[in-house]
Formats: C-alpha cells, structure tokens, sequence
C-alpha cells in the first residue's frame, strides 16, 4: 500500500524522527510502500495568488510543473502523511506555500478516497493548533479520513509517554488503511460540495474551470461524489443545500 509523506520542515530533524518511527510502527501491521517529498528540496516559488488556478484552471498555475507532478503522486497514492515542525505557533511557511498552490482543491476537491496522517511537532506549543489547521484543510479536501499526532517534546530523546503515543497512532492509521473503508462525509464536506456544486452550474461568482469540472455528469446529479457512502440524513441535508444555492 503507497503512502506519500510531504515533509514540511526544512530539516531532517525532530519531525523527521518521529516520522521514521510511525513507518516503523505501521510496518508491524502490514507492507506499506513510503515514498517522500520534502518540501525543501522542491524549491516550489512562492504563490503569487494570481487566481489562475482558481479561475481558469490549475494548468495554468505558472509554477505548475512542480505542484503537478506532486499531485500526480497524490493521486497514485492510498494515503498521505503531512508532516510539519511548529513554527510561530503554525505550520512552517515551505508547507503552507504547498497549500497555497492547492487552493483549487477547495472549489473542486478531487481526494475523496484519500486517508490522510497528519504530524506536528513542538518544543513547546502550538502543534494541537497546527495539526487542528491542517485537519480543517484536508475536510475541505474532501478526503476520506484524517488522524492527527501532535507531539511536544523538549528532550533530545523521546520520552516514553510520546513514543506510546507514536505507536498508537501508527497502529491506528495502519489499521484503517488496512480496512479499505470508505466513511460517509462530514456535514462539512457534505456543505461545500453542494455549495460549489450549485454555484457552478448557475455559472455565479465561479471561474470556467469550476464551471468545466461541476458540469461533469456524475457530479452535477449527486449529492456527493458517486460511490462515497452517505446516509438518508445527510442525503436531505446536501439537497437542501444545493437547492438554496442552487435558487440563488
């Protein structure tokens, strides 16, 4: 099974031990394939915050033939570790500027049978809030699980209280990669698809590449994306959405 890990720190430090652990973990409960990109060694520019992804498309995103070929890999992959030191009480600039190129994803989310382990560390705080962010970011993402671990430590050695921590996360997240489960969406996401959905096909306040991805036949009839479980209630409640914005 392929899990991509996008590193967030600039360095191979703290973060990186703590995740060379969890592969370690996870690898006690089945065969896991890991293949790395670090963010550093990318040299990604910085977003210009042009729109172009947004509106047109992100084909013509002017640093798209670096974040293509990370979603590519995305793409190939059954899950993603995210990983990322605390930095200012946030996540480290190098990971954010990687979001930032992904903004298109939260107008035409594409990663709905992704199972996604997030990483914070800290020698002090801010890694709960970190690992909160990138949580909410990936429910906008649409994909289908995340697990967090935070981790604070100020000592060169992990102590045994985190590594316990460690395992049971890994063992958790090897698990439920293991399962092949597939959950029923948020309320979140449940909201923001329907939303997009029917902005675009009244064509308002949206860019053409909007337009071209909600017109798809597949999604412009469902609630959710096809073949993604979703129960009675939150049936109702993403035709209620679509039919208020849809109206609007």
């Amino acid at each position: 099974m392929k899990c991509l890990v996008i590193h967030g720190s600039p360095r191979r430090g703290n973060t990186w031990e703590v995740l060379k652990l969890t592969e370690e973990e996870m690898n006690k409960n089945g065969e896991f394939e890991f293949e790395e990109i670090e963010l550093a060694k990318e040299n990604i520019p910085t977003c210009l915050g042009c729109f172009n992804c947004i509106i047109k498309g992100e084909s013509l995103c002017p640093h798209k033939n670096t974040i293509q070929r990370i979603v590519s890999k995305i793409e190939e992959a059954d899950a993603i570790i995210i990983t990322s030191p605390v930095y200012s009480m946030q996540i480290t600039g190098l990971l954010k500027n990687f979001i930032d190129h992904m903004s298109y994803n939260f107008h035409r989310p594409r990663f709905f049978y992704k199972k996604v382990l997030i990483i914070t560390t800290t020698a002090g705080a801010g890694h709960k809030e970190a690992a909160n962010y990138l949580k909410e970011v990936m429910y906008y993402w649409d994909v289908d699980y995340v697990l967090t671990m935070p981790i604070a430590y100020r000592d060169i050695q992990l102590n045994d209280k985190n590594r316990a921590i460690i395992n049971r996360k890994a063992d958790k997240f090897a698990l439920e990669l293991n399962s092949r489960k597939v959950h029923e969406p948020s309320f979140k996401s449940i909201l923001m698809y329907n939303v997009w959905r029917a902005m675009s096909i009244n064509g308002n306040g949206v860019g053409i590449a909007d337009c071209k991805y909600w017109s798809n036949e597949k999604l412009k009839e469902t609630n959710f994306y096809p073949g993604i479980p979703i129960g009675f209630v939150k049936r109702t409640f993403g035709k209620f959405i679509f039919s208020r914005f849809h109206k609007k």
